[in-house]
């Protein structure tokens, strides 16, 4: 016989089964808001982290340029002061004015010629003026020699100058491309780590709204896994209702056999009954005639 709870057994499990499918449902669909929101927070930390990265080449590449001008500024002021070192020492060998010596050499000279001219004199004398004539000239000549030397070297002295500025002008210029360079690395940089905080904290979020994620993914699991086990049950409850169905159909076939058989009998009985009693009735009749 069926049993009279089977049905109501079985929608108490069929509703809670569906309650707890519907939990899991909405954790699932609150789940993938933050699944969602965390994609987005990721996407924007990608998007970010390749600027950043294409900042940094720029950055980079400034900087490899700025340290081009910056060696070549250095260069120049080594040659500059090179150059400085080896005028100094040019300066050195030039006298302080051998023109103005030379000037009185040559009057000197003229004065003894002058004096060998006009004052009369003694042999004697005049050989010891014309000894120091000789030995003037002979100065002359070695300063003459040596103011040709100085003349080279202040020309030289020149040039050195105006390579001296050229290097100078050249390094200056160099060392303007170099702060130019600096700023622009340096201005970069600073979005950079701006960039780095921002990109900083999208991970914190992100790792916020999965963590969030998680939970809940979790809970809708723990649902998911009561719904499973009621599902079972439901189907359990169903399968033995359907067992007691059969038992019971098959219980009520056979009582309608069992009836139909009796019935049959009691017709057989009734039937015989009806052919003695015929038969008797027949007999009497014989003998009453």
């Amino acid at each position: 016989m069926v049993r009279k709870r089977t049905r109501t057994e079985l929608q108490l499990a069929e509703i809670k089964y569906r309650n707890l499918l519907d939990k899991r449902d909405a954790l699932n669909e609150d789940a993938n808001v933050f699944r969602d929101e965390r994609d987005t927070l990721n996407e924007e930390r990608r998007e970010s982290n390749e600027k950043m990265q294409a900042m940094k080449e720029q950055r980079d590449a400034l900087v490899t340029e700025m340290r081009i001008h910056k060696k070549e500024r250095n260069e120049c002021q080594k040659k500059a002061k090179e150059l400085i070192e080896i005028r100094r020492k040019r300066r050195k060998d030039v006298g302080k004015n051998l023109g103005l010596h030379l000037e009185r050499l040559r009057k000197d000279i003229e004065n003894l010629q002058k004096k060998q001219e006009t004052v009369p004199m003694e042999l004697k004398d005049e050989n010891l003026l014309l000894e120091e004539m000789k030995r003037k000239r002979l100065d002359i000549e070695e300063c003459e020699n040596i103011y040709k030397e100085q003349q080279e070297i202040s020309e030289d002295i020149e040039n050195l100058d105006d390579s001296i500025d050229s290097l100078f002008r050249k390094a200056d210029a160099e060392h303007e491309m170099v702060v130019r360079l600096s700023e622009e690395a340096q201005g970069i940089h600073e979005k950079i780590v701006d960039l780095m905080k921002e990109i900083s904290h999208l991970i914190a979020e992100a790792n916020k709204k999965h963590d969030e994620f998680s939970e809940i993914r979790e809970k809708a699991d723990h649902y998911h896994r009561r719904a499973m086990e009621m599902k079972s049950k439901v189907l359990s409850i169903k399968r033995v209702k359907r067992e007691e169905e059969r038992e019971a159909r098959k219980i009520l076939k056979q009582q309608k056999i069992e009836v139909k058989e009796a019935l049959d009998s009691e017709e057989k009985r009734e039937k015989a009954a009806d052919e003695a009693l015929e038969t008797l009735l027949k007999k009497k009749k014989v003998e009453m005639g």
